[in-house]
């Protein structure tokens, strides 16, 4: 094909002054003109002149914004992928002398700069997805509703339809939040019937596991539940697994590398949200726990004290308050040491805890001093209960390395409304009935008696 000439020079020689592939197509779609740089983009290197831009290779796709170009007379942007190249294509239209318009197409490498791009885009989503989370213990007073907000996160930072988080505590799997799930998988959840399957799983350390469609169809709930993805993020606190997070939908997902490292983000963020609920969890019993006997202490016990008052009388109920001391207690220490009565006070207050109720406060008062509340109980039921404490303990043998004893404990018992109606009258009355039973040989129960103390029973 005959090339039009300026100065002697060829439209290809006029071309090859651009460094940047570039080349000139008529309104048919024929090359009228490139340079060498164009040419070197087509696979064989063939020469493209003559030839119709919607055969080349990599280039066909710009067809039809040349043509929207020429029709409209502007200039327009668009992009192509040439082997494993991304250029940006800027085709303007140009006015010949002798009437045709043509179009100029001017090719720029943006690869490096889509893969900037791409990495910008990358870092922004897991710096957002950071700030996302850490937002939770931030804005969450109440730790039982953390998990809960924590997983609403999750969800919808991954464009999840379905998940839970399960931690071990003892051994065991628990459920702390869900989400999108049926009501017979939750029970099938709270009732454990996932531990089994997912143990095996988690044994072989991997960061992330996906259920394909086949294996989630042999697992009945999961199949009933009608999920066609599922993955499992391991939660590892200190390098020790503690938690997963099950992330699901009943669409098909595709699972790439960009979802892979989404996901295992998201586990390292909520694994860091867990320590940091764990330590507060930790650092709150201790501010309300006696040291040595893991008992509730005196702060936590006035607390509980004054929640217990307030609540009954909203409600117009009842309950009582017993006191015990350690008889002769000085004698013990006095004669084996401080480090057989520690032994001797940690194991009355296991005593007291196995013999209590779930709903009962257990608190050590101070010294040899310990403190039971309990809650809608009557003065009758309170000391059935004391009598039966003093009784173990009476009857129990401590044992300490060498050295065996015998202990007792003396109780006085108080009851809202009828011995007082506040902290300080209730504790008065209390401690007026334990000192009624010392100063009758000790070792007994007394229940508080306004009048005349005399209701005494051993």
């Amino acid at each position: 094909m005959k090339q039009p000439t300026l100065n002697g020079l060829s439209s290809s020689d006029f071309c090859n002054l651009i460094g940047e592939p570039f080349l000139v197509i008529d309104s048919g779609g024929k090359v009228i003109a490139s340079n060498s740089s164009l040419e070197s983009l087509i696979p064989g290197h063939e020469e493209v002149l003559g030839k119709y831009i919607r055969d080349l290779p990599g280039l066909s796709s710009l067809w039809n914004s040349i043509l929207s170009s020429m029709e409209n007379k502007e200039y327009i942007k668009d992009r192509v992928r040439i082997r494993d190249s991304e250029y940006e294509a800027a085709i303007r239209p140009v006015q010949t002398a002798n009437g045709p318009v043509v179009a100029g197409v001017l090719l720029y490498e943006i690869t490096q700069y889509l893969t900037i791009e791409k990495e910008l885009l990358k870092r922004n989503r897991e710096l957002m997805i950071i700030n996302t989370l850490s937002g939770t213990f931030i804005s969450t007073y109440e730790i039982e509703k953390i998990f809960s907000e924590l997983l609403e996160k999750v969800v919808m930072i991954t464009d999840f339809s379905v998940g839970w988080i399960s931690l071990i505590e003892d051994g065991k799997f628990i459920l702390k939040s869900y989400k999108g799930i049926s009501l017979d998988l939750l029970k099938k959840l709270n009732e454990g019937c996932f531990d089994e399957i997912i143990k095996p799983l988690l044994e072989s350390e991997d960061p992330l596991y996906i259920f394909e469609k086949n294996e989630i169809h042999k697992v009945i709930p999961l199949k009933q539940e009608r999920l066609a993805f599922l993955g499992i993020i391991p939660l590892y606190i200190s390098n020790k697994l503690s938690g997963v997070i099950f992330l699901g939908s009943r669409s098909e997902r595709a699972f790439d590398f960009d979802l892979a490292s989404m996901m295992s983000l998201v586990g390292n963020q909520v694994s860091l949200i867990i320590e940091k609920v764990q330590l507060f969890e930790e650092t709150k019993r201790l501010s309300i726990t006696d040291p040595l006997t893991g008992l509730y202490n005196v702060r936590f016990f006035y607390l509980s004290l004054s929640n217990e008052l307030e609540r009954a009388r909203r409600y117009k109920d009842t309950f009582s308050l017993i006191i015990f001391d350690i008889d002769d207690f000085k004698t013990v220490n006095d004669t084996y040491g401080h480090q057989v009565g520690d032994e001797i006070l940690r194991d009355i207050a296991e005593i007291l805890l196995q013999s209590s109720r779930k709903t009962d406060i257990v608190a050590r008062y101070g010294g040899e001093e310990f403190v039971i509340i309990l809650p809608k109980t009557g003065m009758d039921a309170a000391f059935l209960l004391a009598d039966r404490i003093r009784e173990h303990i009476n009857e129990h043998m401590f044992v300490v390395g060498d050295i065996k004893l015998r202990i007792t404990v003396s109780g006085g018992i108080s009851t809202y409304p009828k011995d007082g109606i506040t902290a300080k009258e209730l504790l008065y009355a209390s401690d007026m009935a334990l000192y009624k039973a010392k100063a009758e040989g000790k070792k007994k129960v007394v229940c508080y008696n306004a009048e005349k103390m005399l209701n005494t029973r051993s």
